[in-house]
């Protein structure tokens, strides 16, 4: 599923492409480093640091899809914290880069995500981030979910 239906984000700072799996707390999202990436360095390499928020914009894509199918709309969240990040590995435009995020807890708005950013099959990222989504925090858009 096109992630523009699943999160907030708009270009130029939508960095997720689609929803590629889905299982409750668990997904994979794909994101595709275009040439005209607003992060991208001079040699076309992306910056480690935008590996992070990859892992944030894959969750809400994940998160969107769950409350999508719940009836729900999707609301805007905010990246709180970022603990235990490595970086293995680097990317560049043109890279085709496959997130797999799992949600660990959520409390009163407050969500512990797992990230794992793979390149080639390769993983380049490892991380674990805390998102807040207040509650009063919907966008306009979809309330449904079409053929997944």
């Amino acid at each position: 599923m096109p992630s523009g239906r699943l999160v907030p984000h708009r270009p130029p700072l939508c960095l997720v492409d689609r929803l590629l799996e889905f299982s409750g707390q668990t997904g994979v999202v794909e994101s595709i480093i275009r040439p005209d990436n607003i992060f991208l360095n001079e040699d076309g390499s992306l910056p480690c640091l935008i590996l992070v928020e990859l892992i944030a914009q894959a969750s809400a894509a994940v998160k969107g899809y769950d409350d999508l199918r719940q009836g729900k709309g999707i609301k805007k969240g905010f990246l709180v914290d970022i603990r235990d990040v490595r970086f293995m590995g680097r990317c560049f435009k043109g890279d085709m880069l496959n997130i797999k995020i799992e949600i660990i807890k959520t409390i009163s708005g407050f969500s512990v995500v797992n990230g794992e950013v793979e390149r080639n099959g390769d993983v380049i990222a490892v991380g674990r981030i805390k998102l807040w989504v207040p509650e009063n925090s919907n966008t306009p858009g979809q309330t449904e979910v079409g053929g997944f």
